[in-house]
């Protein structure tokens, strides 16, 4: 259970767009559904594609780690950055108006829910402002008995509109209509020209602390790889993607951050390798993550160490461990 925020009190859904062009929504699904990469939506666990849903909800992806179609998860952190997949050049208009957000995007899926089929109460974590990036809806089919129910309110939103939700409050959905419900989902990183899309009104109270923004990475020269390789011992929380990083040298897992290629590589014992993107001063992100999850590589003085925090928004949790350097220049 998370502390309470001042995010929290803001509205849970806000719609951004009122005028989209539904005859040209409508000429971009005609030209998916037919497709058949349709397939049951899976979750990203541990560093790996999960368990297929049990329910029938069925996902097309139209951006996914890698331009890979058949993902139809979220994604997460790894070697793979997203990018589109071949079916996002069948969807001009989506395209363009996903374009128009002005932010980096992560998976970018079209989610059909069939009829007679319900979701139970979740929350979506670590998902929002206070982790960096946020999920976005378009409704492209509905129906009245089409309902997700969030933070206690009923919401039915309709085609030619766009849509912002806090998802990491509750939330169910129901489909009791004839008709299947297709919206189109947008993971997208969380920007000044995306927060310039909420009304005034929200944005006057957004605490400006509390938001995880986006930072460009930094490229490191062939040099600086090799100064920035390390070995070290990282706490096992750290690699449980959304769970806060926990010092408890027990679960400490061996690590080592090694220069691959044009870029630097976390290699954690029995887990899948995750490339880092550097902001800056020695501070690294996760590809395909946002900066919930951060290394800052402290090697250059007599005590070489490697902070490794976890944030939601104004709260951090850090984590000092002992480096040894792998420099060999």
């Amino acid at each position: 259970m998370h502390e309470s925020s001042s995010l929290e009190n803001l509205p849970a859904t806000v719609m951004l767009r009122n005028d989209l062009d539904t005859d040209r929504l409508a000429a971009d699904l005609a030209e998916l559904s037919g497709s058949e990469f349709w397939a049951l939506q899976r979750s990203f666990e541990d560093g790996a594609v999960g368990e297929e849903s049990d329910v029938d909800w069925k996902v097309l992806s139209l951006r996914a780690p890698g331009g890979d179609l058949t993902r139809t998860d979220p994604g997460g952190p790894g070697r793979d950055g997203f990018a589109d997949t071949p079916l996002m050049a069948k969807a001009p208009y989506l395209r363009q108006v996903l374009s128009e957000l002005g932010t980096e995007l992560r998976s970018v899926r079209l989610m059909a829910l069939a009829p007679g089929v319900s979701v139970e109460e979740h929350s979506d974590t670590p998902l929002g402002l206070p982790y960096g990036y946020v999920r976005l809806h378009i409704p492209l089919v509905t129906n009245p008995g089409a309902v997700m129910v969030l933070d206690g309110v009923e919401q039915r939103w309709q085609p030619g509109t766009l849509w912002y939700a806090d998802f990491e409050r509750p939330h169910s959905l129901r489909n009791t209509g004839e008709r299947t419900r297709i919206h189109l989902v947008a993971d997208c990183a969380t920007n000044d020209s995306l927060l310039s899309l909420f009304p005034d009104s929200f944005r006057a109270q957004l605490p400006a602390s509390d938001i995880a923004y986006y930072r460009p990475v930094l490229p490191l020269t062939p040099r600086e790889l090799a100064e920035f390789s390390c070995g070290f011992a990282v706490p096992f929380s750290f690699m449980e993607w959304g769970e806060p990083v926990v010092d408890d040298q027990d679960s400490d897992l061996a690590a080592e951050v090694i220069a691959e290629g044009e870029g630097l590589v976390l290699r954690v014992e029995g887990r899948a390798p995750v490339e880092l993107l550097h902001l800056g001063a020695g501070e690294f992100r996760l590809l395909g993550w946002s900066e919930e999850r951060l290394l800052r590589l402290d090697l250059f003085d007599e005590n070489p160490r490697v902070e490794l925090s976890t944030r939601r928004g104004r709260r951090r949790q850090v984590v000092i461990r002992q480096a040894r350097t792998l420099a060999t220049v």
